[in-house]
């Protein structure tokens, strides 16, 4: 298996708070993850990085959303040439 350079990120999902519905339930507003993630993965870019979305969890500090995982590094396909001789 090949080595992959990762990186760590925490992002706070400004305007994505709980709040209360009653003493048991408390609820966000809906949300796409999606575009949090694309909005992550433009930060991420210029370092040449990507989300691993199969790494995110969210998690609430003071009842304020964060996304957390790992972004991985952007390696470029290898082309592999055939060549045929007749």
């Amino acid at each position: 298996m090949a080595e992959k350079n990762i990186l760590g990120f925490s992002y706070k999902v400004e305007g994505i708070t709980l709040a209360s519905i009653d003493d048991n339930l408390r609820i966000t507003k809906s949300f796409e993850t999606r575009a949090i993630t694309d909005r992550i993965n433009e930060q991420l870019k210029a370092q040449n990085f990507k989300v691993d979305e199969t790494t995110l969890r969210v998690k609430y500090i003071d009842d304020q959303l964060f996304l957390e995982g790992f972004a991985v590094e952007i390696k470029e396909p290898k082309t592999v040439g055939f060549l045929s001789g007749r």
